[in-house]
């Protein structure tokens, strides 16, 4: 094998490594990206893109991620996504009572344009501890689920960051 082509097996080879930023978030620092692609091996869900902005640069915190789901997979959490109380009442099960019992969990149905899905806060019903939030909006892609996550500490920046990535990931 020549020089010349080796180069190149090399190099198309190792654009998986390089992480693809998600659209809707800023680009560059604080903001970090990561190689997701490479980290899950999951044939089910197909990860696009994860970005981070973690304090103190970046007030809130905020984790961002798309995910293409398939099959079986797409199925059970477009369901969820619909219906998100499905979600707050498996998680508050007997089978976790003793978790749920000490974790006060909310969720509201979200929408934005054809994307849906919901918003999720989980608080300890002690207090003490401030309360993590998150936002999924979701879109069918044939048989195919395209889904945008959001982890913050802030519910309306959560909220906000869900709507912006969703209309710059899921083209609407």
């Amino acid at each position: 094998m020549s020089f010349g082509l080796l180069l190149v097996v090399l190099t198309l080879s190792g654009c998986g490594y390089i992480p693809r930023p998600v659209g809707g978030v800023p680009p560059g620092a604080p903001w970090e990206t990561l190689p997701l692609r490479k980290w899950l091996a999951e044939d089910r869900a197909e990860p696009q893109a994860l970005s981070f902005c973690a304090p103190p640069e970046c007030r809130p915190g905020l984790a961002v991620a798309v995910v293409r789901l398939a099959g079986k997979d797409a199925e059970t959490t477009d369901r969820v996504m619909r219906k998100p109380e499905l979600l707050a009442q498996a998680l508050r099960s007997p089978a976790g009572q003793g978790k749920s019992a000490r974790t006060r969990i909310s969720v509201q149905p979200l929408q934005e344009g054809p994307a849906y899905g919901f918003t999720i806060s989980l608080a300890s019903a002690k207090g003490g501890k401030r309360p993590a939030y998150g936002a999924t909006l979701g879109q069918r892609s044939g048989d195919d689920l395209e889904v945008v996550l959001v982890i913050g500490e802030e519910a309306d920046a959560v909220e906000a960051t869900a709507r912006r990535v969703a209309r710059a990931e899921l083209g609407h």
